[in-house]
C-alpha cells in the first residue's frame, strides 16, 4: 500500500469547510422531528403519531403506498395512517415513517453513486440493529434510527464533495480497503465523523449522534453491548446477508461465536432471516420510488 501522504490530494477538504457547507444541506424535516419527539414521551399513545404524520400529504401518499405495496398486501386496501397504525402497529409505521422520511430527504444522487444501494443497506442495517437489541435484551429503543443514519455520512460527502468521494470510493477499491481509511485523504474526515456533524445539526439524540460517529470505532466485546457496538456488529451482518454497501472494497468482520452472549448457531439464524427481509426491503424501495 502506497505511503497515505502521497495520495493525499492537495485542496482536501478541512473540517471548517465540511461545517460550512453542511449549512447548506437540508434541515430535518418537521415530520421526522415530531415523530421522535412522539416517542421519547412515555405518555405518547400509539395514535399520537397518525396526526403528525397525515400533516404531510407526500409522507401519507408514499406510506400508503408502502402499506398497500405486494410485501403488506390486505384483502383490503388500507386508506389512512390510523389504519395503517391499527393494522401494522405503532413500532413499524414509526420506522417506515422515519425511513421514507430520511430517503425523501435526499432523492438525487450524484450519477456515480448508487444512493438506492446505500438505502438498501441502511435499512437492513436499521432492521438488524432492532434484532440484535431483542436478542441480547438490549433497550430496542433509538436502535433503527441509529441504524438508518449509521452511514449517512457518505450522503453527505455524495452531496457536498461528489468528485472527491468517487476518487476515495476507487481508491479503496483499487487498495482493496474499507472506504472509512480512505476517506479522510480525499475529504478531510471519515463518513462517521460526517454523519455525526449532520446529526449535530439536525439536532438528533445525543445518543443517535454518538453512535454514528463511533458505529467503526467501538470495539464489540463479550459484555454488554452499547448501541454502538450492536450498530457495528448489525453494519457487519447485512454484507453477510449481501446487503452491504458497495464503496467498499472490503467487508467488516462477521459476528464470532460468544459474541453477545450468542452461538455461531444463532448468529447465522439471525442472517439469515436478514437476508430473507431484502423482498420487504426492494418492496419498500420501489414503493417509495
Amino acid at each position: 500500500m502506497r505511503d497515505p501522504k502521497e495520495m493525499r490530494p492537495e485542496g482536501t477538504p478541512c473540517v471548517e469547510d465540511a461545517l460550512t457547507r453542511l449549512k447548506g444541506l437540508p434541515a430535518l424535516p418537521t415530520v421526522m422531528s415530531r415523530i421522535l419527539t412522539t416517542v421519547a414521551d412515555p405518555d405518547a399513545s400509539a395514535l399520537d403519531l397518525s396526526p403528525h404524520i397525515s400533516a404531510d400529504q407526500s409522507l401519507t401518499a408514499s406510506l400508503l403506498r408502502i402499506v398497500n405495496s405486494a410485501y403488506y398486501g390486505r384483502y383490503r386496501r388500507v386508506a389512512s395512517i390510523t389504519s395503517a397504525i391499527v393494522m401494522l402497529g405503532f413500532h413499524e409505521v414509526r420506522n417506515l415513517a422515519m425511513a421514507t422520511t430520511t430517503f425523501r430527504t435526499f432523492p438525487v444522487g450524484h450519477a456515480d453513486y448508487d444512493r438506492t444501494q446505500l438505502w438498501r443497506h441502511s435499512l437492513a442495517a436499521a432492521m438488524a440493529t432492532e434484532r440484535l437489541a431483542n436478542a441480547t435484551g438490549m433497550p430496542v429503543e433509538g436502535c433503527f434510527v441509529s441504524g438508518l443514519l449509521h452511514d449517512i455520512g457518505k450522503v453527505v460527502f455524495d452531496v457536498l464533495y461528489p468528485e472527491r468521494f468517487q476518487q476515495a470510493i476507487r481508491e479503496a477499491h483499487t487498495l482493496n480497503a474499507f472506504i472509512r481509511d480512505i476517506e479522510p485523504l480525499y475529504l478531510g474526515m471519515d463518513h462517521a465523523a460526517a454523519g455525526q456533524l449532520l446529526a449535530e445539526q439536525w439536532d438528533l439524540p445525543p445518543s443517535v449522534a454518538a453512535t454514528i460517529a463511533h458505529h467503526h470505532k467501538n470495539v464489540a466485546d463479550r459484555g454488554t453491548p452499547s448501541l454502538a457496538n450492536l450498530v457495528a456488529v448489525a453494519n457487519a451482518m447485512t454484507y453477510r446477508a449481501d446487503l452491504g454497501e458497495a464503496s467498499n472494497a472490503r467487508a467488516p468482520e462477521g459476528p464470532s461465536d460468544g459474541l453477545f452472549g450468542l452461538t455461531l448457531q444463532q448468529w447465522d439464524t439471525l442472517i439469515q432471516e436478514l437476508a430473507e427481509s431484502r423482498p420487504r426491503i426492494d418492496e419498500f424501495l420501489g414503493a417509495l420510488s
